[in-house]
């Protein structure tokens, strides 16, 4: 068994300066000694001591004491464990362990190729915190990191596929095999939608900025600007008052699985948060008639007051909110739920899937989601005149451009709405003689 024992070398010229931290490590036959990257002033080393903490002066005048004793500490136990991992010793393997110890970055495997990398990249985001929000990046962009690496692997068919291969050419074969790619089954084939692609398009970007940032990649051809995510315009729905009114007034009590999904969306509905912060608001977040909570998504704080609909659903469930489920289970129970508003208008959507663009006629109970109850609340608050402004601070929208892409008002409703100002103005048309 290895036995470890540290040690200085001192003289009448360095008794008062700070000198080198040795290491001798024994097994056996085997003996070896090596300089650490550590010094010390002599005075504060006890030679004598036999344990590791002991050789380090508790001395009141010396404040790096705990400092010392824990890195000699740490120190032993990276180089027995590296020995027992090795199993061989010379004085330039111990050298080279306490470099480790120093400089681990400088030893890690750079990784070369492009999946490499990538697979490198999602690992690394575990432990990675988000700029934006100063918080762990989010499950829900690892899960989709990993999908599009999932979807790069399927798409590359066991070629190798490098940093040196994505080009236009490249970028054109993958959004055509991602358009393509039946998400369905053979009976009823699926494709994903154009936002969905563009999405994946997004997420590569991300991974060759970072392999570029880091030195592991030189290849520009993708920063073109014909390299870019996809992206269209939605014809997602928005509830109207009256129509939040009959989901509330359904009576689902024999259904309370529904009945919980059902108060949650009505609470996105009259406060705007979206339905990963929904989850978020404890007891602690409300008081005095506001909600007050941090977003996941940008980390930014906001304050909502308590609309009398989300009042009567904190009282019913003792001062919290339903507890969240799959937003896939969510999706789903929301259609039923809208179903039996009998939210049954007829609605023609553009709606882009492999690769192709098509008009086909929805009722809208089936285009209700929990992403509706976001757009909900904009939208309803701007028709009522709310300012703009005002609204994206409680929704915390950054841009009016990103804010403007939530109001769902077709054009008759935003010729009603001048014809509102006009009225409320006094500025009604008037003919002149």
């Amino acid at each position: 068994m290895a036995s470890l024992k540290w040690f200085i070398r001192t003289n009448a010229k360095t008794k008062s300066k700070p000198v080198t931290i040795r290491v001798r490590l024994r097994d056996g036959q085997k003996d070896v000694y090596s300089k650490t990257h550590l010094s010390i002033p002599a005075k504060f080393w006890n030679q004598k001591a036999r344990t590791t903490r002991a050789k380090i002066s508790n001395s009141g005048d010396f404040a790096e004491r705990d400092w010392y004793k824990d890195q000699l500490e740490t120190l032993e136990r990276h180089i027995l464990k590296s020995y027992q991992d090795k199993g061989e010793l010379s004085k330039e393997w111990l050298s080279e362990c306490i470099e480790k110890f120093r400089n681990p970055e400088s030893f890690e495997k750079k990784p070369v190729t492009l999946f490499e990398f990538i697979s490198h990249f999602i690992e690394q985001s575990e432990q990675s915190i988000n700029p934006k929000t100063g918080s762990p990046v989010h499950y829900r962009i690892r899960r989709d990191y990993i999908r599009t690496f999932e979807l790069l692997k399927e798409f590359a068919a066991g070629r190798e596929i490098d940093f040196n291969d994505i080009d236009l050419d490249f970028y054109n074969d993958w959004i055509s095999f991602l358009q393509t790619k039946n998400i369905g089954s053979t009976e009823e084939p699926k494709y994903y939608k154009a936002n969905s692609v563009g999405k994946f398009i997004k997420n590569l970007k991300v991974f060759l900025n970072k392999a570029t940032e880091d030195g592991i990649n030189t290849n520009l051809r993708y920063k073109s600007h014909r390299f870019v995510k996809i992206q269209v315009e939605t014809d997602s729905i928005y509830l109207n008052e009256a129509e939040l009114n009959r989901i509330q007034q359904i009576d689902l009590s024999n259904r309370p699985y529904l009945e919980r999904v059902r108060d949650l969306f009505l609470v996105g509905c009259w406060t705007g948060l979206r339905f990963g912060d929904l989850s978020r608001v404890k007891p602690e977040n409300i008081q005095d008639g506001f909600i007050r909570v941090t977003q996941s998504k940008t980390g930014d704080r906001v304050v909502i007051p308590l609309h009398p609909v989300v009042t009567s659903i904190l009282e019913k469930y003792e001062g919290r909110l339903p507890a969240a489920i799959s937003n896939q289970k969510t999706n789903d129970f929301l259609k039923e739920i809208a179903k039996l508003a009998e939210l049954n208008e007829d609605l023609h959507i553009s709606e882009t899937r492999g690769g192709i663009k098509r008009t086909v006629k929805r009722q809208k109970w089936e285009l209700v989601s929990s992403h509706s109850a976001r757009r909900s609340f904009c939208t309803n608050l701007f028709k009522a005149g709310f300012p703009s402004q005002s609204i994206m601070k409680i929704s915390g929208h950054k841009s009016e451009s990103a804010f403007r892409k939530y109001l769902k008002v077709s054009e008759e409703e935003h010729a009603n709405l001048l014809l509102q100002h006009w009225t409320k103005n006094g500025n009604h048309l008037k003919v002149v003689g």
